[in-house]
């Protein structure tokens, strides 16, 4: 995948006209068989990416792990626009949205992506610590960072801890962004994290909808919620970048 948040976002806008396209044959289709398909070619993606994980982690001098993987990340990203399209002309669109395996297919799909970024990072330690030490930060925060990745990445595979485990990535995302912001980086340089947080607010989202306390509410109720939970972990991942900053020089 090019490292630009334009071609992110396009990869998923065609995704989305994608599903527009063929919504209208696939509306003839159960909610639940199009999104026990979602979930099957999502596993399927996800196999694919550890064996060019593995295959580059073997051979770094072959180039053609990375482009397959980078490939098949656009893939994902291209499917996930297109979910939201084949919604759009359904009458049960909504539903589509709430099958169990549609939330169970995000949720492994993004755990997947913040425990590959784990790895990748102590992959390449002397370039991670070196990136840290120039934003200001120490190398134990970097550590810390890692361990959050992979146990929050953890934590969105089991039902009760999604919520929190969202949250926890959510600030790290931001504080990924705002790091770069500080350094005077491209934005380009916060692509996996605009990536990530997309992928964070939808499922948030769901889960908010999926709660039975609140499918009685106004649909504008659980949004209100996310984009206050979005603020909160934004102050937070801003003051927390802060902090660590200062403590490290301290």
């Amino acid at each position: 995948m090019f490292y630009r948040v334009d071609y992110l976002l396009a990869v998923m806008l065609v995704g989305l006209l994608a599903g527009l396209a063929f919504s209208r044959i696939t509306s003839r289709f159960p909610a639940e068989q199009v999104a026990r398909s979602y979930f099957f070619i999502v596993l399927a993606l996800i196999g694919l990416r550890i064996v060019c994980f593995m295959g580059s982690a073997a051979n770094p001098q072959l180039t053609f792990w990375k482009i397959a993987g980078g490939a098949i990340s656009d893939l994902g990203s291209l499917l996930f626009g297109a979910l939201f399209g084949l919604a759009a002309h359904r009458t049960d669109r909504t539903a589509l949205l709430l099958e169990p395996e549609v939330f169970s297919a995000l949720c492994i799909s993004t755990a997947f992506g913040f425990a590959l970024a784990a790895i990748g990072k102590a992959f390449s330690m002397d370039w991670m610590i070196g990136f840290f030490h120039q934003s200001g930060y120490s190398t134990a925060f970097l550590k810390c960072i890692m361990i959050t990745e992979v146990f929050a990445a953890l934590a969105m595979l089991i039902p009760a801890t999604v919520l929190p485990a969202v949250f926890a990535l959510a600030v790290d995302m931001f504080g990924a962004v705002y790091t770069h912001i500080h350094n005077g980086d491209p934005l380009n340089d916060s692509t996996g994290a605009i990536g990530s947080l997309i992928h964070l607010a939808i499922i948030a989202a769901l889960w908010m909808m999926q709660r039975p306390a609140r499918r009685e509410t106004p649909r504008r109720i659980p949004f209100f919620a996310l984009g206050a939970g979005g603020v909160l972990c934004l102050l937070i991942a801003v003051a927390g970048g802060i902090l660590m900053r200062h403590l490290a020089h301290a």
